[in-house]
């Protein structure tokens, strides 16, 4: 996420700075785009950037596939999109699992979802410039009913890498709405 985030900024960085032709001409500088890119970041990256771009379709249908085996309760179909272990990051909880393991901890955890659903927002799928890194990440909202039939929803985003198709690493971030008074 960290990656994608510095992807990000750098960006909208870029974007900002390229922005000479709603100058006058009297004040256009001349700059080349190379140069005007270069900007002096307020924090160092703890590993080399990766030089991110935009990935692949195919790795979108993998994770949204994934999440939606989840809410399907489609174990199978979510096993054959994961790799043969999963590193999950979740607030409070960060372990690297074997695929049968994984889908132990899914059924268990989507026990205690009824009449689950999501509504996708955005997604976003890059990969490193050497092609040896690739992530999806999934921006949503997540809703449903506990076993008395109370209604919650949180907003959901997933940082999905993926090696040669499979789900290898999930980062999951949440945020609670606030309850209405």
């Amino acid at each position: 996420m960290k990656q994608i985030f510095a992807f990000l900024c750098l960006a909208f960085v870029m974007a900002s700075c390229n922005n000479s032709q709603d100058k006058p001409a009297e004040t256009a500088t001349t700059e080349t785009p190379a140069a005007a890119a270069e900007v002096t970041l307020p924090y160092s990256l703890s590993s080399p950037y990766h030089n991110w771009s935009i990935g692949s379709n195919e790795n979108v249908a993998a994770a949204m596939k994934g999440l939606k085996a989840f809410v399907d309760n489609d174990f199978a179909t979510l096993a054959a999109v994961t790799g043969d272990s999963l590193e999950l990051n979740f607030d409070q909880l960060q372990v690297k699992l074997t695929r049968d393991s994984a889908m132990k901890f899914f059924t268990d955890a989507r026990k205690v979802y009824n009449d689950l659903k999501v509504t996708m927002h955005d997604y976003v799928s890059v990969v490193s410039s050497d092609k040896k890194t690739e992530w999806v990440t999934l921006w949503y909202t997540q809703s449903w009913k506990d076993a008395k039939g109370v209604a919650d929803s949180v907003q959901v985003v997933n940082d999905i890498r993926l090696e040669k198709g499979k789900m290898v690493e999930l980062d999951e971030k949440t945020s609670r709405f606030q309850k209405k008074k």
